[in-house]
C-alpha cells in the first residue's frame, strides 16, 4: 500500500510541475560536450526512472562518454561552486550525495550544473567567468554513478534541492533546438 501511495504522489507532482512549464518558452543553450569526442548516447532524459524522478532531477539529462571527454561551457556565465575533491563511483547508497560538479551561474539568470566530472578535472574555479564553448573540465563517473556520463540540468537558484526546468540544446549548423531523448545518439 505504501509503495503505491509512494507511486501516486511521485507521479502527480511530476504531472502537476510538467503542466506547469508547458506555457513557458524553454531556453536553448549549446551542446555541453565536445563534439570531436561523439557523437554521445542520451541514457536518461527528462523524468528518466533511474534518478531523474524528483523535482530537483527531473528536467536533467545524462550523455554516455568515454572519462576525460571535454565538458564546454553551454553559456557564458560566472562559476558560482567548483567540487571535483571526490573519487568514489558506483551505484552504492554511500557514493548518493559524493559527486564531483561545476555550477554556473548563466547571463540569462539561470543555473547550469556539470555533474559527475572527473576527480580533480575542473580547470575553472569560483568567480571565473566562462564563455560559451570554453572548456570547463573533463566527464567521469565520480558519485552515484553506474557508468561514466555527463548529467546536465538547469534550475531557477543555486539551491541544491531547487527543481529543474526543462531546456533544449541548440544543432550545430543551423537554427533549430532539440530535446534530447532516451535512447538517441546526439548530436
Amino acid at each position: 500500500m505504501v509503495s503505491i501511495l509512494f507511486l501516486f504522489v511521485k507521479h502527480h507532482i511530476q504531472l502537476k510541475y510538467a503542466l506547469a512549464m508547458t506555457e513557458e518558452i524553454k531556453p536553448v543553450y549549446n551542446f555541453p560536450l565536445d563534439l570531436s569526442h561523439g557523437p554521445f548516447l542520451c541514457s536518461q532524459g527528462f523524468g528518466g526512472h533511474f534518478t531523474h524522478f524528483f523535482p530537483a532531477t527531473h528536467y536533467a539529462i545524462d550523455f554516455q562518454c568515454p572519462v576525460g571527454t571535454p565538458v564546454i561551457s553551454i553559456g557564458e556565465g560566472e562559476v558560482i561552486e567548483v567540487r571535483d575533491s571526490h573519487a568514489c563511483s558506483g551505484i552504492h547508497g554511500s557514493n548518493l550525495f559524493n559527486w564531483n560538479s561545476i555550477t554556473i551561474k548563466l547571463t540569462d539568470g539561470n543555473y547550469v550544473d556539470y555533474v559527475h566530472i572527473k576527480h580533480k578535472s575542473a580547470i575553472v574555479q569560483e568567480g571565473d567567468i566562462v564563455q560559451t564553448g570554453q572548456k570547463l573540465c573533463d566527464t567521469g563517473s565520480v558519485g552515484f554513478s553506474p557508468c561514466p556520463h555527463l548529467h546536465i540540468q538547469i534550475t531557477r537558484s543555486s539551491d541544491h534541492s531547487a527543481s529543474t526546468i526543462p531546456f533544449e540544446f541548440k544543432r550545430d549548423g543551423d537554427q533549430s533546438s532539440f530535446e534530447p531523448r532516451a535512447g538517441v545518439m546526439y548530436p
